[in-house]
């Protein structure tokens, strides 16, 4: 009877109407049919698409069955292909509904089931890829939906299929849960809450609390309720939140509910009124804050018919609503207000309901065990859950449980904050922090803030961050107040934010919240002077509790960081005097040089082609104010940078999606010398791209010393002769200053900062630029002044030496002009070195192993080795760095860390080290010393050398 069946229904097929998507709005299509004794019905009852859905009553064991178009599988299509539809099911059941899909000959080859233990809404998404069945026959010309071991009813919406594109993120719940691998990958933390749900704690519950227990979860919770009170409802939001309400139409309907349809944002349509996750935060914040501090009895009532509602349409435990990545954003005053609603949550008669579902969205579950090493996206996770974890864990009714999810947060915190292996997310050794797989201020911002929050609430007490997490998070902040000026970073880390992201009042914050948890400078006082310090520079005069307390202990604001820094998990270098701060920044095989998307930073790609920018004015310091504004733009020139100058479509994001390149080559970064000079290198590259030129290649240096900074390129060569090659000097903002025009010596940018160029032809220009926006393509325009050195079209070999003096007084620039004080030893593409006459500096950037005939004292560097050496007293003060990462895994993301590498620096005559150096060995012999020094991370390794 099954083949007579398949039969007739192959014969149909062909003449069948095929609908990829079905909302039921009209009727059943006739290639529905269901088993005798059952019946399909169009309801109104429910719906998640339009107005109404299919129901589908059924018997023990009764089948639905779909005919559709034959599709026939491959490896390809059976990895992209799947069926997408929302269930919903009115009672608890532990059972399933099975969906097998059938050849011709009604043999099941792929099938997965269902389960039916959550009532509501529910997504049911999966590709073939992760469905059961041995998957022999790959022809499916008809689908079944198998019905329980008992008889019911099930309500059936948005229906697709076959879905030709599968999410790549459908996530596993309690419906699937074996459905998409990728939860399991480092990557997905998004995707995992149900595979985190199925944790068990490993700390024990207690049996009662003691006094001190209670009294430290008492001052957590009032130091929560302080944090999250706005002291006054705020209008807008609650009007905000009546005016969704009226608009959504929600009311109780059978079990459940009608209404805008909510869904994740990958299948929401805003076009027909349906709603997503900040739609819920919207209204269930604003009824929060009226109910809260206006005491409506109206608003209560909305905000409990609202969570009902999200409940009934998935946003509850156990639901991963087809998609649910990046939902942390959208949901966070979900959680500090449902804080203020707590009361009014507990004398609910469904408030397991209500608190389970935060609970299971909050992603606490994860903390029941210890943080896993090598788990990716720390920062979304701290930046957008911490706080839905604290609330939830603090939401307990059950005083035990409490301080059990409180203890378990507080270790979780504590070791994710340890340094991340490779490029995972997380903070590295050198203090940079990491997301999609680079160094990303952008998401740093925020995440300092509320880790910092959460010290706050838990020090003092048993809950407190440890001091190896506390150690880690400074680093963090000593690195973002190492490359900001004052609050704003550079064009060349700024991720797809190009003209945008700064340090907010609550990461400055979080600098008070870190000094007060307790000293971390091991001199044993009673809190972090030096964080203390900092945050009163960044503060400035505003007069807060803390800035009180600490100058009330003698703290004064910090001077602006000096020096420069190595930040080679970022290919980057941050040079500093005075106010002024420089960025220097380029690519290499294991760090991105732009993050561009399709809609973000389109022409961005040029960001980390040795960018030199100089951020030094305003009050503040800001990057606007030192010349910087996206209003008409030039794309192309960017300080410091050699590009091939295009026309903006060209420049054009080049690929559907996202474009995160990497070099081919290994060589570019930073090192430094006694924390004071440095030297930023790299091997350019261009990848092979649409509209790029894959043959553009250059060797780019930039020598810092004191307020000075020497730029040399050599082996500038591409074969684009269309488009002219530049080294962008400067291009800032022009506000009726000085002109850039040439003088006796210099050329001036107008905010104080002057170039002399000693190799190179120089164009120079102040002119109303026409640009386009990096997200919208909108024109813009604005005045800028710019100098740039035209290396022609398709050149072979070029080369430039120019040198920056940074905000000079007069008697600096006038003695440069009668003395340029450095020597250029040595421009070629096999290495740059430079002498430095004020500090007596001789610097190296080896590009290959290179032999140096002339050199006083060094006889060969190998390559791709960062070198740098000064007297000092009767010693020679020597670092030596390697800036490549040395990681072998090439991927978007890699756990795989940094791996020790060994460069041996041949030495004339003979040396000893003045105090020995567990990364330095010392061989002599024949006249010379053979230096053999230890490098892991990008980082320098200084020693003092003693001739003998």
């Amino acid at each position: 009877m099954t083949r007579l069946f398949f039969l007739c229904l192959c014969l149909l097929v062909p003449f069948a109407v095929f609908a990829q998507f079905i909302g039921f709005e009209e009727q059943i299509p006739e290639t529905f049919t269901t088993s005798r004794g059952s019946k399909l019905e169009l309801s109104s009852l429910y719906y998640k698409e339009g107005t109404q859905c299919l129901q589908w009553n059924y018997l023990p064991g009764a089948t639905l069955d779909v005919s559709t178009e034959p599709l026939l599988l491959d490896t390809k299509k059976e990895a992209s292909h799947g069926i997408t539809l929302w269930i919903y099911n009115e009672k608890s059941q532990n059972d399933s509904i099975r969906i097998a899909f059938l050849n011709k000959a009604g043999e099941v080859s792929y099938w997965f089931a269902y389960q039916l233990k959550a009532t509501g809404w529910r997504a049911c998404w999966i590709s073939f890829e992760y469905m059961k069945g041995n998957k022999q026959s790959n022809e499916i010309v008809a689908y079944r939906l198998i019905a329980p071991r008992q008889k019911g009813r099930i309500f059936i919406d948005r229906l697709t299929f076959p879905m030709k594109e599968m999410n790549l993120r459908t996530t596993p719940d309690q419906q699937i849960p074996y459905n998409n691998e990728l939860s399991f990958r480092d990557l997905w933390h998004w995707c995992r809450v149900w595979q985190w749900e199925q944790y068990v704690y490993d700390l024990p519950l207690a049996t009662r609390l003691t006094d001190k227990q209670r009294q430290q979860l008492r001052l957590v919770e009032e130091r929560v309720s302080e944090a999250v009170d706005v002291k006054k409802a705020p209008k807008g939001q609650v009007d905000a939140a009546y005016k969704l309400f009226r608009e959504a139409h929600i009311a109780r309907s059978g079990s459940g509910f009608t209404g805008a349809p909510l869904v994740a944002p990958d299948e929401l349509d805003r076009k027909k009124g349906e709603l997503s996750w900040n739609d819920l935060e919207t209204m269930l914040s604003g009824f929060a804050y009226d109910a809260t501090y206006n005491h409506s009895a109206q608003a209560q009532t909305n905000y409990f018919t609202v969570f009902d509602y999200a409940i009934d349409q998935g946003f509850a435990f156990g639901s991963g609503m087809g998609t649910n990545h990046h939902y942390g954003y959208q949901v966070r005053k979900i959680y500090t207000t449902a804080w203020l609603m707590r009361e009014a949550i507990y004398a609910r008669p469904n408030r397991e309901a209500i608190l389970s579902a935060l609970y299971f969205w909050s992603a606490l579950q994860e903390t029941r065990k210890p943080y896993q090493y090598g788990r990716d996206e720390l920062l979304d996770s701290w930046n957008t859950l911490l706080m839905a974890k604290t609330i939830s864990a603090l939401l307990m009714p059950d005083e035990r449980e409490r301080e059990r999810a409180l203890k378990g947060l507080s270790r979780w915190v504590s070791t994710s904050l340890n340094y991340t292996p490779g490029t995972l997310g997380g903070i590295k050794v050198d203090g940079t922090t990491f997301h999609h797989g680079g160094f990303y201020p952008a998401y740093t911002t925020g995440v300092l803030a509320m880790v910092g929050q959460f010290i706050a609430f838990t020090g003092g007490t048993d809950y407190e961050v440890s001091v190896d997490g506390r150690q880690a998070l400074k680093s963090a902040f000593l690195a973002m107040r190492n490359y900001c000026n004052l609050y704003d970073w550079g064009i060349g880390i700024s991720g797809r934010h190009p003209f945008g992201g700064s340090m907010k009042e609550n990461d400055v914050a979080a600098f008070a919240s870190l000094a007060l948890a307790g000293d971390l400078s091991g001199k044993n006082h009673l809190f972090d002077y030096g964080l203390a310090a900092d945050y009163l520079r960044l503060v400035g005069d505003a007069k807060t509790p803390q800035s009180t307390y600490f100058k009330e202990q003698g703290i004064r604001p910090a001077e602006a960081p000096q020096g420069f820094f190595v930040y080679n998990y970022g290919s980057a270098g941050i040079f500093r005097r005075a106010n002024w701060m420089v960025t220097l920044k380029g690519y290499n095989t294991d760090v991105w040089g732009a993050e561009i998307y399709t809609q973000d930073n389109r022409y961005g790609r040029y960001q980390s082609y040795g960018s030199v920018q100089i951020i030094g004015k305003g009050h503040p310091v800001s990057r606007a104010a030192s010349g910087f504004v996206e209003q008409g733009w030039d794309w192309n020139r960017l300080p410091g940078t050699t590009t091939i100058h295009l026309p903006f479509e060209l420049l054009d994001s080049p690929v559907r999606g996202t474009t995160m390149a990497k070099s081919k080559e290994n060589f570019s970064g930073s090192s430094s010398l006694n924390g004071a000079n440095g030297v930023f290198a790299m091997k350019l590259m261009e990848r092979e791209l649409k509209n790029f030129t894959p043959d553009f290649v250059a060797r780019k240096s930039v020598f810092c010393f004191d307020n000075r900074m020497i730029c040399l390129g050599s082996g500038i060569t591409n074969s684009n002769a269309q488009y002219p090659t530049e080294t962008t000097l400067f291009q800032c903002a022009y506000r009726g200053g000085e002109k850039p025009v040439p003088g006796r010596y210099w050329l001036t940018d107008g905010y104080d900062n002057y170039y002399h160029v000693a190799e190179g032809d120089v164009r120079v220009q102040v002119a109303e630029q026409q640009s386009l926006h990096e997200k919208t393509r909108a024109q813009t325009h604005g005045v800028f002044a710019s100098a740039w050195i035209d290396h022609g079209k398709s050149p072979k070999h070029s080369g430039y030496e120019y040198m920056v003096l940074i905000q000079p007084d007069a008697s600096q620039l006038k003695k440069v002009e009668e003395e340029q004080g450095y020597r250029v030893l040595r421009k070629d593409d096999t290495a740059h070195v430079v002498f430095d006459q004020s500090t007596r500096i001789t610097a190296y950037a080896a590009f290959e192993a290179c032999q140096l005939v002339d050199d006083e004292m060094l006889r060969s560097i190998p390559a791709e080795v960062l070198v740098m050496r000064q007297p000092d007293k009767d010693c020679i003060r020597l670092s030596v760095c390697d800036p490549n990462l040395n990681i072998s895994e090439k991927k978007y993301t890699t756990k795989e860390p940094s791996r020790p590498i060994e460069k041996t620096i041949m030495l004339k005559g003979n040396w000893k080290l003045a105090t020995p150096h567990e990364q330095m060995r010392v061989v002599r012999g024949d006249g010379q010393t053979e230096l053999t020094v230890r490098l892991q991370h990008g980082q320098p390794v200084e020693c003092l050398l003693q001739a003998l």
